[in-house]
């Protein structure tokens, strides 16, 4: 998973192109849905009320591969700014920190939504009547995801190559 430099470079990755891909697919299923819902309610049409819990779902999923995405361009929150003003072996030591960090966050939500999974899963959503468990598959798929970005990036660091991650 190499890193980008700059954020309107384009993907170099597979794993970025895949989930770049869904995450335009799914930002297009948003709009458009949400489209519909406005148009619906503007033009007094009615059977469109459907509209708004796609535009929910796909909302959710592109948050969700955002996220992913981000950590894929090591572009999520961190402390860069402070960080590299530090020695190497402190700035390695940090980022090993960080993905140890990122790697339980990441074991938690996988945990805590597996869990919510097991519960809900099956239970309607109010207006089409599919599985919520739909939605709760955003975050158990975005938690795994970040938890491999995390295995790996320990790995590398560990075998002394961090600066590839």
């Amino acid at each position: 998973m190499p890193l980008t430099l700059h954020p309107d470079a384009p993907p170099r990755s597979w794993p970025e192109r895949v989930l770049g891909g869904m995450g335009v697919l799914m930002f297009c299923i948003t709009l458009l849905a949400t489209l519909a819902g406005v148009l619906s309610r503007y033009f007094h049409l009615h059977g469109f009320e459907w509209s708004f819990e796609i535009a929910t779902l796909s909302f959710i999923w592109v948050t969700f591969i955002g996220a992913v995405i981000a950590e894929l361009r090591h572009e999520n929150v961190r402390f860069q700014g402070l960080v590299r003003w530090l020695p190497a072996r402190a700035r390695r030591w940090f980022d090993s920190l960080a993905n140890a960090g990122l790697l339980v966050v990441a074991s938690w939500l996988l945990y805590s939504s597996g869990s919510f999974f097991a519960r809900s899963a099956w239970l309607p959503t109010p207006v089409l009547r599919w599985p919520t468990g739909l939605s709760t598959l955003a975050l158990i798929s975005a938690a795994a995801m970040l938890a491999i970005i995390a295995l790996v990036r320990l790995v590398r660091d560990y075998r002394g190559h961090g600066d590839q991650a």
